[in-house]
C-alpha cells in the first residue's frame, strides 16, 4: 500500500518519548566499547585479524554493527527492538570511532595521543545535538497520543505487560481526552489481557526486583540510606580521580597529560555537583533526584572515565564497570518510580 505524504503531515516531527533513554543507551554503549577495545588490545598485544597483506580493521566490525542496528529499526515496530538497536549501534559507533587516529594522521597512527580528545569532542558534540533534537519541553497532546499508539502497535492482540500498560495509560492521560483516537485507544487498552506473571522467567525476575525495590522504599530509613550511599559513592569517585591525577607521570611535553588531568578534575567536580543537586531534590521529588543522579553518572561515564583511561587503562576500565552498574541500578529505580505514576519530567496531566 502506497502512503502519500502531504506537506502538513511532515511539517512537524513527532518526538519519541523513549528518546532520552535510547540516546543514553547509545552513548554509554559507545564509550564502553571504545574503552573495552583499547583495554583488550593492550592486554593481548594488539593482534591483527588477517594475513598475506590483508588486515581487517575493527572499524569495519563497527560499521557492520551499525548496519545491523539500522536494519532492526527499519524491519520491526517494537520498543524493545529500539532499545536493542540503540545498544548495538552504540557498540558499533564506539568500535568505529576507536580508529580515528589512523585517519587524521599522515602515517595512519592508531596510537596518536590526541585521538582520545578528538573522540571526546565528537561525543560531546553528538550528545549536545541529540539533546537539542529532543528538547526540554514536555510532550504535546499529539505526541503523547502518537507514542501511546506506537506502544499499542507492538502488541496488536495482547497480552500486555503491566509496566507497558501503565506507560501507555500515562501517555493517554497527557493526550487530548476529546480526541476520538484517544477514546478508542483507552477502550482498546482496557480490553487487552494482562500478561501472566509466570509467562517468562525474565519477566518474573524483573517483577520480583521491582516488588523488592517498592517494598524497600516504603521504609522510613530507605531515603537516608540512599543519601549516605550516593554521597559516599560521589566522594569515592572524587578521591579516586584525585589519586589517579596526582600519581600519573607527566610525559616529555606534559601538554596532553595536563589537559587530561584538568578534564578529569573538572568533569569529576561537575558530576559531583549534579549528584549534590540530586540529594537536595530528594526531599521533594525522588524522580527529580534520580534524574540529577543520572546526569552526574553520565558526566563521569562519558567524560571522566575517558580521560582516566587516558592516564590509566586499568583504572579507567574498572571505574567504567562500576559506573555502568550504578547507572543500570539507578535507571531501574527511576523506571519503577515513573511506572508508579510519576511523570518522567515532573509534568502532570493537564486533563485529569
Amino acid at each position: 500500500m502506497l502512503v502519500t505524504m502531504t506537506p502538513s503531515s511532515v511539517g512537524r516531527l513527532t518526538r519519541n518519548a523513549a528518546a532520552p533513554q535510547l540516546l543514553e543507551s547509545f552513548f554509554i554503549a559507545a564509550v564502553a566499547s571504545f574503552l573495552g577495545i583499547r583495554c583488550f588490545l593492550a592486554l593481548t598485544g594488539y593482534p591483527r585479524i588477517g594475513s598475506n597483506g590483508i588486515h581487517i580493521a575493527h572499524m569495519l566490525w563497527g560499521g557492520l554493527l551499525m548496519l545491523l542496528a539500522l536494519m532492526l529499526l527499519l524491519a520491526f515496530l517494537d520498543r524493545s527492538v529500539e532499545h536493542l538497536a540503540a545498544v548495538i549501534a552504540g557498540l558499533g559507533f564506539g568500535t568505529f570511532i576507536d580508529e580515528i587516529g589512523k585517519f587524521v594522521t599522515a602515517d595512519n597512527n592508531y596510537f596518536y595521543r590526541p585521538a582520545i580528545a578528538l573522540i571526546y569532542g565528537l561525543f560531546v558534540v553528538a550528545f549536545l545535538v541529540a539533546r537539542t533534537l529532543i528538547g526540554q519541553r514536555p510532550l504535546s497532546e499529539t505526541e503523547a497520543l502518537a507514542n501511546a499508539l506506537t506502544l499499542l502497535a507492538g502488541r496488536p492482540d495482547g497480552p500486555i505487560e503491566p509496566d507497558d500498560q501503565a506507560r501507555i495509560r500515562q501517555l493517554l492521560e497527557l493526550a487530548d481526552p476529546k480526541a476520538a483516537l484517544t477514546r478508542l485507544a483507552e477502550q482498546y487498552l482496557a480490553e487487552l489481557p494482562t500478561a501472566a506473571e509466570h509467562e517468562r522467567l525474565g519477566a518474573t525476575i524483573y517483577r520480583r526486583l521491582a516488588h523488592g525495590y517498592e517494598e524497600l522504599m516504603t521504609n522510613a530509613w530507605a531515603e537516608r540510606v540512599l543519601i549516605v550511599g550516593v554521597v559516599a559513592y560521589a566522594a569515592a569517585t572524587v578521591v579516586g580521580v584525585a589519586l589517579i591525577t596526582t600519581s600519573t607521570p607527566v610525559n616529555a611535553t606534559g601538554e596532553t597529560s595536563t589537559v587530561a588531568a584538568i578534564a578529569q578534575v573538572l568533569s569529576t567536580i561537575a558530576g559531583a555537583a549534579c549528584v549534590g543537586l540530586g540529594v537536595v531534590r530528594l526531599a521533594s521529588s525522588r524522580v527529580a533526584a534520580y534524574h540529577w543522579f543520572m546526569r552526574g553518572l553520565l558526566v563521569w561515564i562519558l567524560i571522566t572515565q575517558m580521560f582516566v583511561f587516558y592516564s590509566s587503562q586499568l583504572a579507567g576500565l574498572g571505574g567504567l564497570i562500576v559506573d555502568l552498574i550504578a547507572y543500570g541500578s539507578l535507571r531501574f529505580a527511576l523506571t519503577r518510580e515513573i511506572v508508579a505514576g510519576r511523570s518522567p519530567h515532573g509534568v502532570t496531566s493537564p486533563h485529569r
